[in-house]
């Protein structure tokens, strides 16, 4: 219980500690190709994408999109691999990694979306990996 309640916590303060420098659209959701939602990333896939307001990135997708993030464990990356529109949502596919297969990931990564050197909004998005043996 504590640790769910410190993981909505941390959400909801990674939204509000963006400020009024960009968008903060908030909570992500992941999605696939068919369209499924998912809540969260999972390591070990490249398969999702980030779903994001077209409306937060300036009603457009700009062609020189970079994500920079926040939030995870040490040797866990989150790799933009490319993009596409839903909607009214862009999609950015994605692939995430991570060092050691042997511990566990419960995170909640914040991810920043960038044209060039502009931030256009942050979103936050829990990351989770389950530990196995190699």
């Amino acid at each position: 219980m504590k640790k769910t309640l410190m993981t909505v916590t941390a959400a909801l303060a990674l939204t509000f500690a963006t400020g009024n420098a960009l968008a903060a659209s908030g909570i992500a959701y992941a999605t696939d190709e068919s369209g499924q939602s998912y809540t969260a990333l999972y390591t070990e896939s490249s398969w999702m994408a980030v779903e994001v307001p077209l409306a937060d990135l300036g009603g457009t997708l700009p062609a020189n999109l970079s994500l920079s993030t926040t939030g995870l464990s040490a040797g866990t990356t989150i790799t933009l691999n490319g993009t596409d529109i839903r909607g009214n949502m862009a999609l950015l596919y994605v692939t995430v990694e991570r060092t050691d297969t042997g511990s566990y990931v419960n995170d909640v990564a914040s991810i920043t979306v960038n044209a060039g050197d502009k931030a256009l909004t942050t979103v936050s998005i829990p990351v989770y990996g389950a530990a196995y043996d190699q």
